[in-house]
């Protein structure tokens, strides 16, 4: 097996195209053993159930979508036996939206390559695994699983100056093309595409050319050579979210934690009523502390996973040492409970409850009949909330008024049904 790239992989490919320099500073830190966490080894236990499912669905030799995870309730994955809530939130959903996804393009896929090794061109020993590639006669669909509730990964995201396409699955699909180029035989237009059945954006994609997946080839090139020069380049951006070297960069411990840079807020009542349709200094003031508040927790989860790497390969921290953490109970296994619980006086309707499978659950079960559930039977309540969001959120725009208007109607509706006493 050839030497992994110490320089570049799919994780890291769009933080290393934009800030060059980023190689050499995580260089300086000290070596930190890799912290795992439960989130991450529950995302690692799906995707192996989605990978035996995938595998599955090849070994049918056709093109149906296996639907019927339930068969897999109890088999271990991974560090754990799949559960109902598993299959319910991540797995049925999962399978749902590539259904949808396939449909999107018209169909008639077969799979190509499971947990493929694919290996990237014109940089020695850079290669990744995809999750998932399939194939029909028009389209190749190149699917990366993720199965985080926290922070949402999109196929197509802004950067403050357009669209940029996911650069980890652009690092997938330019290195599949470059190793399996059989696949992409006749003209196949190359699909990307994220499905993150806990996300607020369950399912992404976009259609990539050619030409597209060159350029970023020759990105990634220019980006390796400037990562081993001298003096490389250095910026400072979203691509830094996840980038441990921010806690030693130069542009990340300089002035951005300085909260005197905001020079005190205006008023912002009398600012409002000048011109409601202008910035005034006070929004003004607001997005930079916005920003501020963004970079600033941005910085600490990366020194908090530092200083817990450091203390444990024994570094001394002042103030700071390592500690058990603690885990929620639960219990121990239904039989068991149910049995010592009932011998203590408590009756079934204490010990278990009844109530509506999830909809994702029964969704599932219709799709394995045939059928589809009613739209009526699924409706979202009425909200007179709002929440914060970017300009270029695809959600539509709520205007104050609206809010205001639509709180009225409800307090007027909730006084005419008011009973009399």
């Amino acid at each position: 097996m050839s030497k992994h790239s110490s320089i570049v992989g799919g994780s890291n490919a769009g933080r290393l195209v934009n800030c060059p320099a980023s190689h050499q500073t995580l260089l300086a830190l000290p070596p930190a053993a890799e912290i795992s966490s439960q989130y991450a080894e529950e995302g690692t236990a799906m995707h192996a159930a989605m990978d035996w499912l995938m595998r599955a669905r090849a070994d049918c030799d056709n093109d149906m979508l296996l639907t019927a995870p339930r068969d897999t309730i109890g088999t271990t994955f991974h560090d754990r036996a799949l559960t109902q809530a598993h299959v319910d939130t991540m797995i049925a959903p999962a399978l749902a939206y590539l259904a949808h996804l396939e449909e999107i393009y018209g169909g008639g896929f077969e799979v190509l390559g499971v947990e493929q090794r694919v290996k990237f061109p014109r940089v020695a020993g850079a290669f990744g695994t995809i999750d998932l590639v399939l194939q029909s006669r028009d389209y190749v669909l190149h699917v990366d699983w993720k199965f985080g509730q926290g922070v949402g990964v999109q196929m197509v995201y802004s950067d403050g100056e357009g669209a940029v396409v996911n650069p980890q699955l652009l690092f997938y699909i330019a290195a599949a093309r470059a190793t399996k180029p059989a696949w992409y035989a006749g003209g196949r237009k190359i699909v990307g595409a994220i499905i993150q059945p806990r996300g607020i954006e369950p399912l992404t994609h976009t259609e990539i050319t050619r030409k597209e997946i060159r350029q970023f080839v020759e990105d990634v090139e220019n980006a390796v050579l400037a990562a081993i020069g001298r003096d490389p380049p250095r910026a400072r951006g979203e691509h830094c979210r996840f980038a441990p070297c921010k806690v030693i960069c130069p542009l990340w411990t300089g002035p951005m934690l300085d909260l005197s840079a905001l020079k005190g807020p205006p008023t912002p009542a009398r600012e409002l009523n000048v011109n409601p349709h202008r910035v005034s200094s006070y929004g003004a003031y607001l997005a930079k502390a916005k920003a501020l508040a963004d970079l600033a927790e941005m910085f600490k989860k990366s020194v908090d996973e530092q200083l817990h790497a450091y203390l444990g390969q024994g570094g001394i921290v002042p103030g700071w040492r390592l500690k058990a953490k603690t885990k929620m109970r639960q219990w121990i296994d239904e039989e068991t409970v149910e049995r010592e619980l009932s011998k203590l006086g408590l009756t079934p309707d204490d010990i278990f409850q009844v109530k509506l499978q999830t909809f994702q659950h029964v969704d599932a079960a219709a799709r394995r009949l045939g059928v589809k559930i009613p739209d009526h039977l699924r409706v979202a309540p009425p909200s007179t909330e709002t929440t914060i969001a970017t300009t270029n959120d695809p959600a539509p725009v709520v205007e104050p008024h609206a809010v205001a208007e639509q709180f009225s109607a409800t307090l007027r509706q909730l006084i005419a049904e008011k009973p009399a006493n």
